[in-house]
């Protein structure tokens, strides 16, 4: 192997993790507030709803779909608990309906997409439209759900998911290392995740190897639908509100915790402990630029960039392990 090649296969490997410490180290040469253990608490706290979020998109693009809808349905999701809140329901009524609802949105992505053979780019897009006029026509036009001026009786349990700790961990952390645990489990070490693995290998295969490849797909997009609805309740249980549209801007965050998540795999394969790595350097960068006092453009342009980088490192090591 010429010396060349060596340098290649050494990016190609380890590039990613040695450009996600690099990128770190710079922020805070830049920014020397950025690794002080309350602010990797709070990048931590903030990072678990990108996390879970993350999940869902990871599942679905580990068959070759895409789900769209994700962010809309844990915007809606959390507007719906605290409507339900906001009308007297105790806080159990407000999970499960808020639960129920990203369950019926799953169940509609999964027929439309896996049994009626709408593409998945368009049946989420759609969704994606559906939900966000749903949501507008339930506030009135974006009015934000307000809860935090509640009495404290009435939303103590709500927001003990968000606002409380166990020790001297909060409960939103304790909750997302249990959804990364079931989650790890269902994609790495479950029978389902290897039928996952197989139908992105190759779906004809699959078929062939008696796969049931329609229900596979189908029970993705219930996954996402129901991942992105348990974000959207731990949201406005951290926050206190729901704010109509407020969660949009997950969706890009999604895709590049995804992507960033592949490299950390040797073979590009869409992966839970990845779309961790992922979703906490999305949480960090979001971080320094606030640190910074930046606006939402550096973040895309940040966003933009990182995809750009992801796909051009898959594809080097794709090259190398051919």
């Amino acid at each position: 192997m010429t010396g060349e090649k060596k340098a290649l296969n050494f990016i190609a490997r380890h590039g990613a993790i040695i450009g996600i410490c690099c990128v770190l180290l710079i922020f805070q040469i830049v920014e020397p507030r950025f690794m002080r253990i309350d602010n990797i608490l709070g990048v931590l706290n903030s990072s678990s709803l990108l996390i879970v979020m993350t999940f869902g998109m990871t599942m679905v693009m580990a068959v070759r779909g895409i789900d769209l809808s994700i962010a809309q349905v844990a915007d809606a999701a959390g507007v719906i608990a605290a409507m339900l809140i906001l009308s007297g329901k105790n806080f159990a009524v407000a999970i499960i309906g808020a639960l129920l609802f990203g369950l019926l949105i799953g169940i509609v992505n999964a027929v439309l997409i896996s049994y009626l053979g709408v593409p998945a780019i368009i049946g989420t897009l759609g969704m994606m439209f559906v939900v966000r006029s749903v949501e507008l026509t339930l506030t009135n036009g974006a009015q934000p759900q307000i809860l935090f001026t509640l009495p404290a009786a009435r939303v103590k349990y709500f927001f003990f998911i968000g606002q409380e700790n166990i020790g001297p961990v909060s409960v939103l952390i304790l909750l997302t290392i249990i959804v990364i645990a079931v989650m790890y489990f269902v994609k790495e070490r479950s029978v389902f995740g290897r039928y996952m693995d197989a139908i992105c290998n190759n779906v004809r295969s699959s078929l062939l190897a008696g796969i049931n490849v329609r229900r596979v797909f189908a029970a993705t997009f219930v996954i996402s639908s129901l991942l992105a609805a348990l974000a959207g309740v731990m949201l406005v249980s951290r926050s206190g509100n729901a704010v109509p549209r407020g969660v949009e801007t997950y969706l890009t965050d999604c895709f590049v915790a995804v992507y960033i998540g592949t490299l950390v795999s040797s073979r590009n394969k869409f992966n839970i402990i990845g779309s961790v790595i992922g979703a906490l350097f999305v949480g960090f960068l979001s971080n320094f630029i606030t640190l910074m006092g930046m606006g939402i453009a550096y973040k895309n342009i940040f966003n933009g960039v990182f995809i750009i980088l992801a796909v051009m490192l898959g594809v080097l090591k794709s090259r190398v392990n051919a």
